[in-house]
């Protein structure tokens, strides 16, 4: 059902010129329904960059509150979903896990996805991978900007604590999630799955996004240039002391294993599990990882 709640936020702190300090924006509340230990909410806020497609300047965010966090101020996790999947049931594993544990979950579509192609007939996330380097690199930037955005709507909310505030991304998310916490003071914690940095030579290298790099006749020296700032590599020093937890897979053809250490140097201070299989097979670990993400976000979050 419908709910006319409007949230006037304002932006987040400077960062590598990804959001307008101080800058104000309307939240609203669109939509609400309630499950069995949790009530949900979609919310819409316009994102702080303009691109090329007036439909991907929205950000739909999703909103879980469990009904254990009603009436407190409490731990709250943002979670940044898999860019080129037809949906999110992936995410929902680890969203459902959060809410059960008692963490207040949000997770956003990102650019070119779901509400937010370019057009109804376009696949979710496909327009994310640019045909120049400059298009790729304002499609990230606004990923963080849309990223830093929902961490203040989230912050905001009366049952979250905003200084236990963790981001968790998975793939391209986790990618996203490591440049806004290297951007941005707020969070508490951060737990990125499959992620990697270094994203110019990722782009080239992967088995993914190279074959694309190549057709389009994209650089290596275009995409290093469209990426400076925007690399949790440019930031590994103000990184020293955020004890982030790097998941990464041993076969991973998608995020290179290069790419996945380069992430380990970008937080100098973080953890780094390696599982087995690839980037696709590890699908399988999902009947045990979502509960044990779950518990290491509580515990980091918990400490503050």
């Amino acid at each position: 059902m419908g709910a006319a709640a409007l949230l006037l936020l304002a932006g987040a702190a400077a960062g590598a010129g990804f959001e307008a300090p101080g800058k104000n924006f309307k939240a609203e509340v669109v939509e609400t329904s309630t499950a069995p230990g949790r009530t949900d909410y979609l919310i819409r806020f316009p994102s702080a960059v303009k691109s090329p497609w007036p439909a991907n300047d929205v950000v739909w965010a999703h909103l879980a509150v469990p009904d254990s966090a009603k009436g407190r101020r409490g731990p709250a996790v943002l979670v940044l979903p898999v860019m080129a999947a037809p949906n999110v049931w992936i995410e929902t594993r680890f969203v459902d896990r959060f809410v059960k544990d008692g963490l207040v979950v949000m997770w956003i579509e990102m650019p070119t996805q779901f509400r937010r192609r370019p057009h109804p007939s376009m696949p979710s996330g496909q327009v994310f991978l640019a045909r120049k380097a400059s298009r790729l690199a304002g499609n990230f930037r606004q990923s963080v900007s849309d990223a830093r955005r929902a961490l203040g709507v989230l912050a905001a909310r009366p049952e979250v604590d905003p200084a236990a505030v963790g981001v968790f991304g998975i793939s391209l998310g986790a990618i996203v999630a490591a440049t806004t916490w290297s951007v941005d003071a707020r969070p508490a914690a951060g737990v990125f799955l499959m992620g990697g940095a270094d994203f110019p030579t990722l782009v080239v290298n992967g088995s993914l996004s190279g074959p694309f790099a190549r057709r389009m006749g994209i650089s290596p020296e275009e995409l290093r240039a469209a990426w400076a700032g925007i690399d949790p590599l440019d930031y590994k020093e103000r990184n020293r002391g955020k004890k982030a937890l790097l998941v990464n897979v041993r076969s991973d053809t998608v995020i290179p294993r290069a790419n996945a250490l380069r992430l380990k140097e970008a937080f100098p201070d973080s953890s780094q599990t390696w599982l087995p299989l690839g980037h696709y097979t590890a699908i399988v670990h999902l009947a045990w990882l979502p509960r044990w993400v779950s518990k290491r976000l509580k515990n980091a979050l918990s400490r503050g």
